[in-house]
């Protein structure tokens, strides 16, 4: 019965069409970051995705940023799936946010445990609870609010080996209503996983989650950042020794709406985007992936 309604309480995160459409955003940091921010705004009143994620720094680093731009989203008339990391907050704390959360109007929340603090960063206390799991227990405890979980393709960072990865993957998605992987560049990455939830008996959605890099120093940047290792080729140098941004952009949309494809054929849900603020590569994305999705 549990394992039923984890699955109603899912389509409460789309109810628009069959495929799931997504976009994480992240708070702006700068004047800049705010232009970029204005610009994807206006994308996504075109692009009209089912619900948008708003991200939250390493150990609650934009907190406050977080939540104003939640705001904002939510005014503008878009469903907002809050993160929300464990580490960085006591338990009090935690409450204190899902409760903010639920009051925004945030129609989900995506539990993560968070990343720990940079080297040299200042100390501060990691918080009361230490894994998304129990951060799952604890929205369920204060809220009605449906729950998204991060899983990774290839492999927690952290994680001792691949298989018990795997199993930690699926006791925390076992309990949540959405699961929305990190990006991954190889598509047999996501299907081995999706796979290896399916044979655990695990019934909740998994959504992809792919990325449309700028550039190659933007990927480098972005594995690193991840635990993850870029593919093989991942930069594109022509003779000029200079960095192609533009031929290596076009190459990297079209590997991301390629994988969407090929997941789209094996039947998942939905396709998530990490839009790293680029209102470009944003529209040109669901542009290209409305001309491939089931009607």
């Amino acid at each position: 019965m549990r394992q039923r309604q984890h699955l109603v309480k899912a389509e409460r995160f789309a109810s628009r069409r069959s495929l799931i459409h997504s976009i994480e955003v992240w708070p702006a940091r700068s004047a800049t970051q705010r232009a970029r921010l204005r610009e994807l705004l206006l994308v996504l009143k075109t692009v009209q995705p089912d619900f948008v994620t708003v991200t939250y720094g390493a150990m609650g680093s934009s907190r406050e940023r977080t939540i104003a731009l939640i705001e904002e989203l939510v005014g503008e008339g878009f469903a907002v799936v809050a993160h929300l990391a464990c580490l960085g907050n006591t338990r009090d704390e935690l409450v204190e946010l899902i409760h903010r959360y639920v009051a925004l109007g945030a129609c989900g929340i995506l539990a993560l445990r968070g990343d720990p603090p940079l080297e040299g960063a200042v100390d501060l206390p990691l918080g009361e609870l230490h894994y998304a799991s129990e951060l799952v227990e604890l929205i369920h405890q204060e809220s009605d609010l449906p729950v998204a979980v991060a899983l990774h393709p290839d492999g927690h960072p952290d994680a001792v080996d691949l298989l018990s990865d795997r199993e930690f993957a699926a006791q925390k998605l076992a309990h949540a209503d959405l699961g929305l992987t990190q990006f991954f560049f190889a598509y047999p990455s996501f299907a081995h996983l999706r796979l290896a939830m399916i044979e655990r008996g695990v019934t909740t959605p998994v959504i992809p989650g792919l990325m449309v890099p700028s550039s190659s120093k933007q990927l480098q940047r972005m594995a690193e950042m991840a635990g993850i290792a870029p593919p093989d080729g991942a930069a594109v140098v022509p003779d000029s020794g200079v960095d192609d941004s533009a031929v290596f952009q076009s190459q990297a949309l079209e590997t991301a709406i390629t994988i969407a494809q090929m997941a789209i054929a094996d039947g998942v849900r939905g396709i998530h985007l990490f839009s790293m603020n680029n209102a470009e590569i944003t529209l040109e994305f669901f542009t290209r992936l409305r001309a491939i999705e089931p009607s």
